[in-house]
């Protein structure tokens, strides 16, 4: 996918959909400590997340797996730190041996980032999550990115719109109809409704999973969704507890006093625009100024987008998320 030839660490919605993950993990360490968790995710050439993880927790058994034999070895060079280990192996392989794997890291509690780019395998995706869920402890955290970008549904170029929504509905009608328990519909295929439509059969695969744990519960944290080219992401993050639990937890926590939580599956859009360092700091200057957005967007004299509705709506989720904007700067090694 096109998303995959820009730099991981320069796609602005991808950092701050990483940033919110962190700020979600702080609020889950006050009862569960992220420092003493296995830590696994796909880490790439980069390690963002592990960089993060460490810094922010000092976790120290970061597992990274990677399915090209020759980007292991790369890994190899430019992991930041010893204490990560570099796997030879799929997101598969992990499912299917994942109690072996924990107890090689000492049985511990589990964070485990199931970041799927592709949206060829779905299917294997979900059956994926099912394995880890059916496997989930108290306290495990599970993270997933999954593609719903309905243009993976098909590309009709030459067609009309009703008429390629129709196939679109068709297909995800041949392919999903058995991993949401309700009827599929037109809405399901538009680019909103189709982040929902994933939401919502990763919900279904998660508590169909658990039906054979009863006692363990999957209590949402955040849901989030962006774009960083052609591609629409959706990331889900939650928890395992015991059911007697969960409102203990969620008050231990204090995951209620982030305004960006998810705890009822409440989907957020992330939208930033790509901004100057002029332009940022131009909005920093008028955030908590007492001004509208009508009268921000006035007050600019430009826009970030020909469309005039976009550009505002970018302005609206660049004030929302400010915090986690990432910042860019030149040095001299």
């Amino acid at each position: 996918m096109s998303g995959e030839t820009v730099p991981y660490h320069l796609r602005q919605n991808k950092h701050v959909d990483r940033q919110l993950f962190v700020e979600l993990l702080s609020h889950a360490n006050r009862k569960s400590p992220v420092k003493d968790a296995l830590y696994i995710s796909f880490g790439g050439v980069y390690f963002e997340d592990f960089k993060l993880i460490h810094q922010v927790f000092g976790t120290k058994k970061l597992l990274s797996i990677e399915k090209e034999e020759w980007v292991v070895k790369r890994q190899e060079h430019n992991k930041p730190y010893g204490c990560i280990v570099c796997r030879h192996m799929d997101s598969s392989e992990l499912t299917n041996n994942i109690e072996k794997i924990r107890s090689e890291f000492g049985k511990r509690q589990m964070i485990c980032w199931l970041d799927f780019a592709a949206a060829s395998n779905r299917r294997g995706q979900l059956e994926e999550i099912s394995l880890l869920a059916k496997n989930a402890r108290e306290f495990d955290i599970l993270r997933i990115t999954m593609n719903v970008n309905p243009a993976t549904l098909g590309q009709f170029p030459d067609e009309l719109i009703t008429v390629r929504n129709q196939r679109r509905l068709e297909k995800l009608r041949a392919d999903y109809a058995d991993k949401v328990p309700r009827e599929i519909g037109l809405t399901d295929v538009t680019k909103e409704g189709f982040a929902l439509f994933g939401q919502e059969m990763i919900k279904h695969e998660i508590q169909s999973a658990l039906s054979s744990s009863p006692g363990l519960f999957f209590q949402p944290m955040g849901s989030y969704t962006y774009s960083d080219s052609e591609h629409t992401m959706l990331t889900v993050t939650g928890t395992f507890l015991g059911e007697e639990n969960v409102e203990d937890y969620i008050l231990q926590t204090r995951l209620r006093d982030f305004e960006f939580a998810g705890l009822g599956w409440e989907l957020r859009h992330i939208n930033v625009p790509l901004l100057s360092q002029r332009e940022k700091l131009t909005l920093d200057q008028k955030f908590g100024s007492g001004r509208s957005l009508a009268e921000i967007v006035l007050s600019l004299k430009f826009q970030f987008d020909k469309r005039s509705d976009l550009s505002e709506n970018m302005l609206n989720s660049y004030l929302r998320f400010h915090r986690y904007y990432p910042h860019f700067h030149r040095i001299q090694y």
